[in-house]
């Protein structure tokens, strides 16, 4: 039994062809940058440290500005905004959080752009400050909040990762089952179950020196157990009631204490 996979709205684009014909589209160009000027966004698109997440009809592009920090940019279509909008921007974090070394994401919502505030709204974003007369907009120079989205924060609020961190949990306990081993299992734990989900993910996805951090930073605040890796190849970790190995879209049980 694998990990559970997930249907993904969004594909990851390489090149800026549709990403420029939506950010020059006549709903969309006076919010991005300010001006009317036609955009180019190739240079943006081609540098593989930025990632570019669409689906029919708009995205995000999130601009690397630092090592695990990356700006997004909401750009959607008119027929695309509302619900189709917000599920995209959510699989688009969830993306990042579990398929990059993204740690924090940023992103800058211009005053009177009411479908931005609204999307980092529904993501639980926190706004951190806000600069009056800082935007270009289509009626001249308006102000613009700032706000942060933290890994621990996506998390904490992601039920998504929660079927990941069942199927974790289940896979673990048939284990400790076959092997006659009565070690005791935690009671059900919603906030445990996202954050070792969004581990899972991670690890299963490349990204185990990130995942290993993210979970302990989160197991020491929570008072649960720490685990660390004792191989590379495979990944091998030691989770204290169990050893595991990684495998490809799963993992494998070796030894239950």
């Amino acid at each position: 039994m694998t990990a559970p996979a997930f249907p993904w709205p969004i594909t990851r684009h390489f090149d800026a062809d549709r990403l420029n014909q939506i950010a020059n589209h006549p709903d969309v160009r006076p919010w991005v940058a300010g001006g009317t000027d036609p955009l180019d966004l190739t240079p943006v698109a081609a540098n593989t440290a930025n990632v570019v997440l669409l689906n029919d009809h708009g995205g995000c592009l999130f601009e690397r500005v630092g090592p695990g920090v990356f700006e997004v940019h909401t750009l959607f279509e008119p027929e695309g905004r509302g619900e189709s909008a917000l599920e995209a921007v959510k699989s688009a974090l969830h993306w990042m959080f579990t398929r990059t070394d993204c740690v924090e994401l940023q992103t800058k919502v211009p005053d009177g752009n009411k479908g931005a505030l609204g999307l980092v709204r529904a993501i639980h974003g926190t706004k951190q400050f806000h600069r009056a007369a800082a935007w270009e907009s289509p009626t001249g120079l308006v102000g613009v909040g700032f706000y942060c989205l933290t890994i621990s924060d996506w998390a904490g609020s992601c039920d998504e990762t929660m079927e990941a961190g069942h199927w974790f949990h289940e896979k673990l306990e048939a284990a400790k089952v076959a092997a006659g081993v009565e070690s005791p299992v935690h009671d059900e734990d919603d906030a445990h179950d996202r954050y070792v989900g969004a581990t899972v993910e991670m690890i299963l996805n490349g990204q185990s020196d990130k995942a290993l951090w993210f979970y302990n930073r989160w197991a020491r605040f929570a008072g649960y157990a720490l685990v660390r890796q004792i191989a590379a190849n495979p990944i091998t970790i030691d989770i204290q009631d169990a050893v595991l190995a990684v495998l490809p879209s799963d993992f494998e049980v070796l030894t239950c204490r």
